[in-house]
């Protein structure tokens, strides 16, 4: 397809504004497809204008429309910008499209100026209700996730724990075992429900996850003091101006730190563990790292770690989740959390 140059003029600045946007084949076909259409839409609105205003957000359950806003929240790609996008095509295009449609007359080009403004506006009620909706979808995902994996650790760690200890009991309560033996018992007992007292813990920390006032490493730090108690091979450094974010990000950002600090201790326990907080104006990046014994991503060993819910909460934060390991080389974990009052 030929571009016209004056709206590859435009789409090259709106481009080098989202970056993001444009680097990617698929983000950058639908932003193409949608300038054209937007632009086709109004010269249609231009030739039917009878004068009088008219409604343009009337068609915002457009499936077109709707699909849109899904693929920008699939891409983690926030309305804000796209309505950023649409300022910057309306202010490059307009001068353009009153050539195109010959508009002479004061009246002609207010009627150029309100067929492309509806053109472009109407597409932005029904993109910004899919991406909420998107959202909505990945919030109650997520929480079912969570209470799905809290329901198997229940059930796989704290009551199996409550029960091999109970049966350790039981065979010192009921059967005739020399002193040693039942010192052993007695002994396995307890470590079996001590474990599983920590296991409800952590559970229980996991729930209550809260940032509060706190910066995210500060409360991170608070979080691993209680549940992490007398672990000397962890350590938690800051880089760069370290900031606030909104409390939700912070939150869902300190959920996804904790359960990567859950694994280490699951499955790298005599690792040594860093965190680091990289601060920038535009993010924060949080880097959980051990040097334990890895795992190679994509083999059933990988999904111990819940990675799909850690996901799921990145995906609503509108954050980056990269998980890099392999068999001896340890496993890092890199969460990228944009800033902003949204």
């Amino acid at each position: 397809m030929t571009i016209p140059a004056p709206l590859a003029a435009v789409l090259a600045e709106i481009g080098a504004r989202f970056p993001d946007l444009s680097h990617d084949p698929v983000l950058a076909q639908s932003l193409l497809d949608n300038v054209t259409s937007m632009i086709a839409d109004a010269h249609e609105r231009y030739a039917s204008d009878d004068g009088t205003p008219g409604i343009v957000s009337d068609r915002y359950l457009d499936p077109a429309h709707l699909a849109t806003g899904a693929l920008h929240a699939e891409h983690a790609q926030h309305p804000a910008g796209a309505m950023l996008a649409a300022e910057m095509l309306f202010d490059a295009y307009l001068p353009v499209f009153v050539d195109e449609v010959g508009a002479r007359t004061t009246d002609e080009v207010l009627r150029a100026t309100r067929a492309l403004h509806a053109g472009v506006w109407s597409r932005f009620p029904a993109g910004a209700i899919a991406y909420t909706e998107a959202l909505r979808q990945r919030v109650t995902t997520t929480n079912l996730d969570s209470r799905t994996q809290i329901a198997r650790d229940l059930h796989d760690r704290v009551a199996h724990g409550v029960l091999a200890g109970l049966q350790r009991l039981d065979l010192v309560l009921l059967a005739d075992l020399p002193t040693a033996a039942r010192t052993e018992q007695l002994e396995a007992a307890s470590r079996l429900l001590r474990a599983a007292l920590t296991d409800v813990q952590d559970l229980a920390v996991s729930l209550h996850a809260r940032v509060g006032d706190d910066r995210l490493d500060d409360a991170l730090r608070r979080h691993v003091d209680d549940l992490f108690p007398g672990d000397d091979r962890l350590t938690i450094t800051t880089t760069g101006v370290a900031g606030t974010l909104p409390n939700w990000k912070a939150e869902e950002a300190l959920t996804i730190l904790l359960e990567a600090l859950t694994n280490r201790r699951k499955h790298a326990p005599d690792s040594t563990g860093t965190v680091t907080f990289a601060w920038s104006p535009a993010a924060v990046v949080a880097t959980v790292h051990d040097d334990g014994p890895g795992f190679t991503p994509g083999t059933a060993g990988a999904g111990r770690l819940g990675q799909h819910t850690m996901r799921e909460r990145a995906g609503v934060l509108g954050a980056r989740l990269d998980v890099d390991s392999a068999p001896g080389a340890g496993t890092t974990v890199r969460l990228t959390v944009p800033r902003g009052s949204l």
